[in-house]
């Protein structure tokens, strides 16, 4: 056996090389044991003379066995399989799957016949990805190629290059929208959609459709994001995360909204902070390079504050506003919340980001799905390198926040998770009882960020006011 890679990814063997044990009027060949594998069960069996047992004559139910289907596959000569009594002669370069019921038996119909076993248990092995779309390519009709790759979303809704492949099937057979939320999930899921797309002509259909490409562009400091035709909404993301924490609604709003994401200053991929700025002067800076005159603003947390400075400073630019579990500058915080800002300092004065990371994701999302955990702790953790050390000072764009609540008139919904900090339930009836054209919604089961942890109740509230309001 040669190791190649030092044995750390793959082993060659070669037939000839392999010990061999007599079974009666039959040779068999220990591969398995030989290559060390331990995904499945493979083995060679071996006959001298035409007319001897390759494999006798069993099921895969007994006790002695593994309940294995069985592959067969001749390597050399030609071997004839008795399966319940029906003959099936086998050749080189075909392929025999027995079920574990099934009774078998092959025997060699010519002098040196191998025939390569393989056996596993029925359902341990789930297709992957590229099987999917790979499978979709034996077929020139892109409506069946569809039909095909789709049949993956079951196991992977949301990888990348299966939902690139689906957005380009789906764009060949004329299917555009749903083409475009799969470009939407691919470019989402993998990084390098964004350069797939750039040429494609597969996705030449989707051109032609105002906003069904989606593009990404630098505005001053500031990475954005943009897809769908439409009422514009505008997404500010939160304090411990990036515009990627948008990614349920980024997905599915473009399909009768033109949707913005960005990255605030300091976040994702925007700049380093530098200096005196404002995150809401940056945002208004967006909607300028835009040509975006009015525009809905759905903001969470620091990205509520966000929303809410901007349209108390110019609200003829905000046609409604969205406000999720967002802070106030006034609020005196609970020891509680100054208990983990202390923390939080604590680490980040140590140098410690892994920690400090931490903190914020085990009081923001204690009891969140570990896959939101894990997306909020790379945002995190990657705001806290662009942020540490940078000499900058953010403002607000309106003086005296808390006395133009009275007057700031722009249709406004106060979102709060069911299961956030009071501090954020008491923010909640406090804008709920200044703003004068507000409602106020709780969302059952969530924390701080709601639109991540309960994404279908998130958009059942706010989808139906964004599309009266913008």
């Amino acid at each position: 056996m040669t190791e190649l890679d030092g044995g750390r990814t793959a082993r060659h063997v070669r037939l000839a090389d392999l010990p061999q044990a007599e079974i009666g009027d039959h040779l068999w060949h220990p591969l398995r044991r030989a290559l060390g594998a331990t995904g499945f069960g493979v083995g060679v069996y071996s006959a001298a003379r035409a007319g001897d047992i390759l494999v006798g004559t069993h099921d895969e139910t007994g006790s002695g066995s593994n309940r294995h289907e069985e592959l067969y596959v001749v390597l050399r000569g030609r071997a004839l399989a008795d399966l319940d009594g029906e003959q099936l002669e086998l050749a080189p370069e075909e392929f025999l799957l027995v079920e574990p019921e099934q009774r078998r038996g092959l025997r060699a119909l010519v002098d040196g016949t191998s025939v390569l076993v393989v056996g596993g248990a029925p359902g341990a092995v789930t297709p992957a990805p590229y099987e999917h779309w790979y499978t979709a390519l034996t077929t020139d009709d892109p409506a069946e190629a569809a039909a095909i790759a789709a049949g993956g979303l079951d196991d992977y809704p949301e990888h990348g290059q299966l939902n690139y492949q689906l957005a380009c099937f789906r764009a060949l057979a004329g299917e555009l929208d749903a083409a475009a939320r799969h470009l939407r999930q691919a470019v989402t899921s993998d990084e390098r959609a964004w350069e797939w797309l750039i040429d494609d002509t597969d996705l030449d259909n989707l051109r032609a459709e105002p906003g069904h490409i989606p593009t990404r562009l630098r505005i001053g400091p500031l990475h954005v994001e943009r897809a769908g035709a439409g009422p514009t909404v505008v997404l500010i993301h939160a304090g411990i995360a990036d515009g990627r924490m948008w990614d349920p609604q980024w997905v599915e709003w473009p399909s009768g909204l033109d949707v913005v994401r960005l990255d605030l200053r300091g976040f994702g991929r925007s700049d380093r902070p530098d200096g005196r700025f404002s995150h809401a002067g940056d945002v208004l800076c967006v909607l300028d390079a835009l040509s975006l005159e009015r525009v809905a603003l759905v903001g969470a947390s620091l990205g509520g504050l966000v929303a809410l400075d901007l349209a108390a400073a110019q609200p003829e630019r905000v046609l409604g506003l969205v406000l999720a579990d967002p802070p106030f500058p006034d609020h005196r915080w609970s020891a509680e919340l100054q208990a983990f800002g202390a923390a939080e300092d604590e680490a980040l004065a140590a140098g410690d980001l892994d920690r400090a990371t931490e903190v914020n994701v085990d009081f923001w999302l204690p009891a969140s799905a570990e896959p939101v955990r894990a997306a909020i702790r790379e945002q995190q953790r990657n705001a806290f390198a662009l942020q540490v050390g940078a000499a900058d000072e953010e403002t607000l764009l309106t003086e005296e926040l808390p006395s133009r609540l009275a007057t700031l008139d722009v249709p406004t919904l106060v979102l709060v998770g069911e299961r956030d900090y009071p501090d954020f339930q008491a923010i909640a009836e406090r804008l709920a009882a200044a703003l004068p054209n507000v409602r106020k919604r709780s969302i059952p089961g969530a924390g701080h960020l709601p639109s991540l942890e309960q994404p279908a109740a998130f958009d059942e509230l706010t989808l139906p006011f964004v599309r009266m309001h913008a």
